[in-house]
């Protein structure tokens, strides 16, 4: 029987909350420089050079700000790459590596932002989960995901970077998404807040919208619990319960329970779980999303 790396598992815990591009949050940067041959060479790179656009040089900016070692890291990996005559496409790869990379690397500050900073993590993440409902996007549907669980490791990564072409809507989208994310992450690195553990009255305020959503979108709570109770299951069944989620609607359905929840709750479930979600913690996410709507 196939077994769930924790790749995969990531996929599927960020898919739970939402997270359309799940996938791709889960692996590391690149080839690090250490691992570069010694030539004796330190070339240095302009980022504006090889990315002209504005989205890619914002994020970049932001991840400066953010992670400067980081930063730099990226920038002497391209610089390599770049002599080694990697295309634009590789180059943008490497980007796209490094920065979803910062989503663990992140995850203790974004704990300690407030609730308008995680507000707009989420906000922007959803926007992403609007268009592609718009554009009916095969990203919405279950069996695109499930699809990816079939796929070894190796597989999964260039075919997750696949969805991203440099130019394209979707590679705007997450560098705009990922550039809220470092902004905000730097912001609670020099302005930390302390939201505290979510209380009894918070979850009970969020399991009653949460009956609310069941109440008026009885299919995709259906779907929600259908995918939950597979959960240590077999291969075939954790398949088969990612199939029949529409991902995008479960997206725009957690915003809209977000949105009704009082700020100071919301501060405290977001800050509880969305760490847990940058992270891959997969047991935990599943078990909270299971306490806070009583689903099992």
């Amino acid at each position: 029987m196939p077994q769930l790396s924790g790749l995969k598992l990531g996929i599927i815990a960020l898919l739970v909350v939402g997270a359309i591009f799940s996938g791709i949050f889960a692996f590391g940067p690149g080839r690090s420089v250490d691992e570069q041959p010694e030539t004796g060479l330190k070339p240095r790179l302009d980022f504006a050079a090889v990315f002209p656009d504005a989205a890619s040089r914002n994020v970049i900016h932001a991840l400066e700000g953010a992670n400067p070692e980081a930063a730099e890291t990226l920038r002497r990996e391209l610089a390599f790459a770049q002599r080694d005559g990697t295309d634009q496409s590789d180059l943008s790869n490497i980007l796209l590596q490094a920065l979803f990379a910062q989503l663990g690397e992140q995850a203790i500050y974004v704990q300690r932002a407030e609730t308008e900073d995680l507000d707009a993590i989420v906000s922007g993440f959803i926007t992403g989960a609007d268009q592609l409902a718009a554009a009916q996007s095969d990203w919405c549907a279950g069996p695109t995901l499930a699809g990816f669980l079939t796929e070894n490791d190796d597989e999964l990564v260039p075919s997750l970077l696949a969805k991203f072409p440099y130019g394209s809507p979707q590679y705007a989208w997450a560098m705009g998404w990922m550039t809220i994310v470092l902004n905000r992450a730097e912001k609670a690195q020099n302005f930390p807040y302390r939201h505290g553990r979510p209380t009894g009255r918070d979850e009970y305020i969020l399991q009653q919208e949460g009956r609310a959503l069941a109440s008026s979108q009885w299919a995709l709570a259906l779907q929600i619990a259908g995918f939950a109770n597979a959960e240590g299951q077999s291969y075939q069944a954790m398949q088969d319960a990612i199939s029949a989620i529409d991902v995008c609607e479960l997206g725009l359905a957690i915003e809209m329970v977000s949105e009704r929840l009082p700020e100071d709750v919301r501060g405290r479930i977001w800050a509880d779980l969305m760490p847990e979600i940058m992270v891959g913690n997969t047991p935990y996410a599943l078990a909270r999303v299971q306490d806070y709507f009583f689903i099992g």
